[in-house]
């Protein structure tokens, strides 16, 4: 794919802004809407996953744009809920590394195995912009960047996982 086959909904649209939804089939696709709506959000990202896939999560520029959400707002959050996180801190992992500096408002919580047998990945931003992947593994899904009735059944996922997860064995290898 070179640049003009890029889609601009997906690189320029805002949230609350009705995109309807849009398909994502791809690595580039997937990161280019991760990327517009983190730098679009306000005040939240939840991001549920089975790993923190490099390609999309472990670039410089979307550290950048996670810790320009975290810092944006004295209430700002971001929430990570992941099945295995050992790999990512034995390995180094640019999330993991920011985790530790902005504690106050970024954490990450390894999903409770009640729970491990969901195959779903989705990214919320403002409980508003969702993108949704049907298969963890895959990069087909689905991006809205107005469906606050998707991000709000998602979230309440989320928040089921989160509330029954821990902060990981080794918090204070994650944390200090």
């Amino acid at each position: 794919m070179t640049d003009s086959d890029e889609n601009p909904t997906l690189t320029r649209a805002d949230i609350g802004e009705e995109t309807g939804e849009l398909i994502v089939s791809d690595t580039r696709d997937n990161y280019q809407a991760l990327l517009n709506m983190i730098d679009k959000g306000r005040r939240s990202l939840d991001i549920y996953t089975w790993y923190l896939d490099g390609k999309l999560y472990d670039r410089p520029e979307f550290s950048t744009a996670v810790r320009r959400l975290a810092s944006r707002h004295p209430q700002s959050r971001v929430r990570i809920l992941l099945r295995d996180i050992e790999p990512l801190v034995k390995h180094g992992h640019r999330l993991i590394e920011l985790s530790r500096h902005l504690s106050s408002s970024m954490e990450i919580r390894v999903i409770h195995k009640d729970y491990a047998e969901y195959n779903e990945t989705f990214f919320i931003v403002d409980q508003r912009a969702v993108l949704q992947r049907k298969l963890a593994d895959r990069y087909e899904g689905i991006v809205n960047y107005n469906d606050p009735k998707l991000a709000r059944y998602l979230l309440h996922h989320f928040n089921e996982v989160w509330e029954q997860s821990q902060v990981p064995t080794d918090a204070r290898r994650l944390y200090l």
